[in-house]
């Protein structure tokens, strides 16, 4: 699997995943900067990754593929995905997601040392669907490493998918270090005039992608309710990337529908953003909002609340166990009760701008334990670990001894 000549350098790596999504492009940019060899396999077709080769079957698509097109685009990118695994022959195979990668995952022979990252609402998912369970479940228990980046997930993991615990490892994904650098650059006033969002608003950021998983109907429901009370405030929704899936595609655009609706009936007090944005272009967007909106039905260590909270939004947040533990190591936010749509009305009736002495702790916390770069270094660790651990049964068995 290895070759010699590599025994030195940085581990070789194939990044499983979507291609068009901003994190799997963020961990292969970072990664091949570093100096590993990386290479992104896709199933959709997606915009080319600076240093990093990109690997996407002849005929894949670019979203809305139907039912049986897209169980024909599996079958045909699992034979696509084992032959580009032979011929690129990586270090390390990491897997981002459970779901469709998850399920690419199961062709690729298993000598091929692999890492596990369960994304955001993949495991809620596959309690409720045989079939996803099957797939997160022989994903999971294929890895030499799962890597959540909650503790509540990592649990679930060791207890509902039975992976033994010294084969997981709760790794945050930080917040990115240029963020840090650039947050009090920003012109906020700029920024609000390019997005129509009056200089007098209370600003309310919906920070996550339009969708019923990220409840987008409870948050416009909210802010009406909210609305009639609060003359100043203002709704901004994104919209996201455009699934793959054609059922989650027409889900999304529903809920876009919804927005548009809510914008017509509040005429100047919400945007509608159709459309994913360029990571500094959203966190310039959380630095000219007040409140910060995520109450998705299940997530990890969110990328995009870490975020949020270096902008000096107020979080308003959903009442789940990965929230739960960032509060409990230091964060400020709000956790939303339910009924959502009843507790979320109530506490933008009374959403203001986060107190200065409450900014300065959620970026201190940030600064300080959330660093993009040194979640990075701990990542190439882990990915350092696994071929080791698979390299020294190996050298035993061929009777060589192994250094210490």
């Amino acid at each position: 699997m290895s070759d010699p000549s590599r025994d030195h350098a940085e581990p070789a790596l194939v990044l499983l995943g979507a291609a068009n999504s901003i994190h799997v492009r963020r961990w292969a940019t970072a990664l091949a900067a570093r100096g590993h060899r990386v290479a992104v396999a896709s199933w959709v077709a997606a915009d080319p990754i600076p240093g990093v080769e990109l690997l996407v079957p002849a005929r894949a698509g670019r979203a809305n593929a139907g039912r049986w097109q897209a169980v024909r685009r599996m079958v045909r990118s699992a034979w696509w995905l084992r032959r580009q695994v032979a011929r690129v022959r990586p270090d390390v195979l990491h897997v981002h997601s459970v779901s469709t990668a998850g399920a690419l995952s199961l062709a690729v022979p298993r000598g091929v040392p692999r890492v596990v990252t369960p994304w955001g609402s993949d495991l809620r998912f596959a309690v409720s669907s045989r079939p996803r369970g099957w797939v997160a479940r022989a994903a999971l228990l294929r890895a030499d490493l799962v890597v959540p980046t909650s503790g509540a997930v990592r649990g679930e993991v060791t207890q509902r998918y039975r992976v033994p615990p010294d084969r997981s490892v709760t790794l945050s994904w930080g917040v990115d270090d240029e963020l840090i650098r650039d947050r009090d650059v920003v012109d906020r006033a700029a920024v609000r005039a390019r997005f129509g969002i009056p200089g007098d608003a209370t600003a309310v950021l919906s920070i996550r992608s339009a969708s019923p998983v990220y409840r987008t109907a409870d948050i416009l429901a909210a802010f009406a309710g909210a609305a009639r009370g609060r003359p100043d405030l203002h709704l901004v929704l994104l919209g996201g990337l455009t699934p793959a899936e054609a059922a989650a595609g027409r889900a999304r655009r529903e809920c876009l529908d919804e927005a548009w609706a809510l914008a017509r009936a509040l005429p100047g007090r919400v945007t509608v953003l159709d459309g994913a944005l360029p990571p500094a272009e959203l966190f310039g967007l959380m630095r000219a909002s007040e409140v910060a909106v995520s109450v998705p039905r299940w997530d990890q260590r969110s990328t995009t609340v870490l975020e949020a909270a270096l902008a000096g939004c107020r979080l308003v947040l959903a009442d789940l166990p990965p929230y739960r533990e960032l509060v409990a190591d230091g964060l400020v936010a709000d956790l939303v009760p339910e009924p959502l749509t009843a507790g979320l009305t109530g506490l933008l009736l009374a959403a203001d701008a986060l107190p200065p002495a409450d900014q300065r702790r959620n970026l201190t916390l940030i600064t300080t334990a959330e660093s993009w770069s040194h979640q990075v270094d701990a990542m190439r660790g882990l990915y350092r670990r696994v071929v080791g651990r698979r390299r020294r049964p190996a050298e035993e068995h061929a009777g060589q001894r192994v250094p210490h």
